[in-house]
């Protein structure tokens, strides 16, 4: 298929976006431009900043955070996506396509990670945990299988604008983010769902723009996807080694000393450097070989994990595992995490708790009613809910009332950082006043 695949592949970028652009069209590049744009200068992608990518609540600023690793897989994407050029040779198409895809790469990879909640992964299981828990409310299934891939696709295409397409971005990098591309309804048994219910139609209609089948998984995700597993492999590494939980000789013993060469730069970043580019080129290659599949939304690995790179990778996974994600320094601060998830949605539950009429009175700040009933408690926690969220609650073609409500909650919580989360405990706990 090689060069024709290839065409294919690039026939997939379009301008196109769930509400047309008020700027009118401006070409393939403009538009993958705008959509970067859109992404680094949103709030939510800043707060990036201050969300653990593996130890939360981290004074030591050259440990990684969600922020900095979205930065190093967005680099590591735009190298692979250059090298999926170069394979299929620089004259296959246009400047302008060409740019754009390597930009909508670039910027899928920046957005990997933006629905996150607090404390990473103990923050999603103590979302599941609350949701399924009977004495707390009755099951939503999209918030019983919470996830931080559903609410960043929720939040690129509603949340996080003033209308009902959030940032607006092009379908091409809509799709391009979509790790799991079903809903509660379709998932597989085996799969996590990757878009919640009430999103699906944006999803559907971002299909339907591109000519691409719901349900299969869009091949500029490949990239993106690998990218990932690419960076944090060699990342988790080097925050190891920065915060003392594993050291140079460890490295040495675990992986053999010729991947630690003495010379201009220092052993790590050798190995770090020379890992990556093994793993992009390898990537990139078998990227070419299975395009056709990959088109037609076969789920085939893009590194094999019995190659070479792909076993060192893997090594290098299960020493993470081993070494770093189970030190203490890690695990603390996480099931503290955890309490703090809890804690807030004990709090804020009592929101989603509350009969609809009740809750009617808190947004239109009905004061009769709210002295009359003795919702001061809880009209003091709508307070703390951001306006724009509430406001897009209201969104009646979403989902029955209890289930935008939850869903509410739920936003609010997981665009928290880590440290006001905490903080927002704290305070509703009474173990601190500002």
């Amino acid at each position: 298929m090689d060069n024709a695949g290839f065409e294919i592949l690039l026939s997939l970028i379009s301008e196109k976006r769930l509400r047309d652009s008020t700027q009118g069209a401006r070409g393939l590049l403009i538009a993958s431009e705008s959509d970067k744009a859109r992404v680094i200068n949103s709030s939510s992608f800043r707060r990036l900043q201050q969300k653990a990518q593996v130890f939360p609540l981290e004074p030591n600023a050259a440990v990684r955070t969600r922020l900095t690793h979205s930065i190093e897989v967005s680099q590591i994407g735009r190298h692979l996506a250059q090298k999926t050029i170069e394979n299929f040779g620089s004259n296959t198409d246009s400047y302008d396509k060409l740019a754009a895809f390597v930009n909508t790469i670039e910027t899928a990879c920046l957005l990997h990670d933006i629905g996150n909640p607090p404390f990473g992964h103990l923050g999603e299981s103590a979302i599941k945990e609350w949701f399924t828990d009977p004495n707390n409310e009755s099951p939503i299934p999209d918030l019983a299988d919470f996830d931080g891939n559903p609410q960043g696709f929720r939040l690129m295409s509603f949340l996080g604008g003033a209308d009902d397409y959030g940032f607006n971005l092009t379908c091409t990098l809509l799709l391009s983010t979509i790790k799991h591309p079903w809903n509660d309804q379709n998932k597989p048994a085996d799969k996590k769902i990757g878009i919640f219910s009430a999103d699906f139609a944006n999803y559907e209609k971002a299909c339907e723009y591109l000519k691409w089948i719901p349900g299969q998984k869009f091949p500029f995700v490949r990239l993106m996807d690998t990218a990932d597993e690419i960076a944090y492999s060699m990342s988790d590494l080097e925050d190891g080694l920065e915060k003392g939980i594993i050291s140079e000789d460890d490295l040495k013993t675990e992986f053999g000393r010729d991947y630690f060469p003495k010379g201009v730069l220092k052993p790590f970043l050798a190995f770090k450097i020379k890992v990556i580019n093994q793993a992009v080129n390898v990537a990139a290659g078998v990227f070419k070989q299975r395009l056709e599949a990959f088109l037609t939304g076969e789920d085939h690995e893009v590194i094999d994990k019995n190659s070479e790179v792909g076993a060192l990778l893997e090594k290098v996974s299960h020493f993470a595992r081993a070494r770093i994600y189970s030190d203490q320094a890690a695990e603390q601060v996480e099931l503290a995490g955890r309490s703090v998830i809890q804690g807030l949605l004990k709090h804020f539950g009592e929101l989603i708790k509350m009969p609809e009429d009740d809750f009617s009175a808190l947004i239109s700040n009905d004061i009769k009613t709210i002295k009359k009933k003795r919702l001061d408690f809880q009209i003091r926690l709508f307070r703390r809910l951001p306006t724009g969220y509430w406001e897009k609650y209201k969104s009646a073609n979403r989902g029955e009332e209890k289930y935008r409500r939850a869903h509410l909650i739920v936003d609010f919580i997981a665009g928290m950082t880590d440290d006001f989360a905490l903080e927002t405990y704290q305070i509703l706990e009474g173990i601190r006043i500002k």
